[in-house]
């Protein structure tokens, strides 16, 4: 079974080498690798192709975002699997046969282990799941990492690594390039189970992640990014149900994240999300329309796989 692999890159100089490294170093090789570079100023695609023999690296004219870097690279390959993985992560040598291994029919996506490069023996995410409010979480996270071996079914996948079946992507149209950061993965993996795709996490492919290194933690843009787009995730995906029994606590969540943020030094970069948000609500709600007519899964079944408790989740 033909894989590929997408690496989205934006100022990678410190990191992009070693997960390229670590690709090479695969047990069984990757069918296609391709670096889309999304005009970095560090200048960190340079010389890859002559280092790194048989890649490609397609260099785009601007800074278009993760979600449509993605989508370029999907649309530049042809394997029937396709991993995408940020570029400050390293695979462990058996990532992609152990991937292979589990990419039997009823599974369309297919979650890593990852765990904090700088703390090995901690979870950064064990599965992506998400909660009925629309906020998604790292499964596991900062926890020790021992404790999540076993394999199981998971709400979605964290796009640091994870591996796709291109007849999925190809029928939800593959990421919303409006995310431009952050959640367009949870926001995949949401429009995934609704169109009936499944996600399997598989604990033996490991990877070793540098969390936050291209946006660091309460930046502008993690604030920004982060709390317009939930709203996107949960106005987009979740059936009118669904939608209008959580909405109360949706509205609590978002009281909350204000003093949070506020406390933060981050009430600009907060309302600014929500402003955005509001601004482009038709545009979300077209998309939407389209979301919910495709649906293949019920309320009971996606209510689930939702978790309720958010408020314990987000303290």
């Amino acid at each position: 079974m033909s894989a590929a692999a997408i690496i989205v890159n934006y100022n990678g100089k410190d990191t992009i080498r070693d997960c390229l490294h670590s690709l090479r170093m695969q047990s069984v090789p990757f069918t296609e690798i391709i670096v889309v570079d999304n005009n970095s100023p560090d200048n960190s695609a340079n010389g890859l192709e002559d280092d790194f023999p048989g890649i490609s690296v397609i260099r785009l004219s601007t800074n278009s975002g993760f979600p449509s870097a993605c989508n370029t690279g999907i649309h530049n390959s042809s394997s029937e699997l396709v991993a995408i993985l940020n570029n400050d992560i390293r695979l462990d040598q058996d990532w992609l046969k152990s991937m292979l291994a589990r990419a039997t029919p009823q599974w369309d996506l297919w979650a890593s282990r990852v765990i904090f490069a700088e703390s090995p023996g901690q979870i950064d995410s064990a599965g992506d799941g998400m909660t009925v409010i629309g906020a998604a979480y790292k499964t596991g996270f900062k926890k020790q990492a021992d404790l999540f071996g076993q394999e199981r079914e998971t709400f979605g996948a964290c796009a640091a690594a994870a591996l796709y079946r291109r007849s999925l992507l190809n029928r939800i149209d593959g990421f919303d390039e409006d995310f431009f950061l952050i959640y367009e993965d949870a926001d995949l993996s949401f429009r995934a189970r609704l169109a009936g795709g499944r996600c399997l996490y598989v604990p033996d492919s490991l990877v070793y992640h540098r969390v936050n290194y291209s946006i660091g933690t309460f930046s502008h843009n993690y604030v920004y990014y982060g709390q317009r787009n939930s709203e996107y995730v949960f106005w987009k995906n979740m059936p009118t149900p669904l939608l209008l029994l959580y909405l109360p606590e949706r509205i609590l969540f978002d009281l909350m994240s204000l003093v949070y943020f506020s406390l933060k030094g981050r009430l600009i970069s907060f309302l600014k999300a929500k402003f955005d948000f509001l601004k482009h609500f038709r545009e979300i709600l077209k998309k939407r329309k389209k979301i919910q007519q495709n649906k293949k899964i019920s309320c009971r079944e996606l209510r689930t796989v939702l978790n309720r408790n958010w408020l314990r989740n987000r303290l």
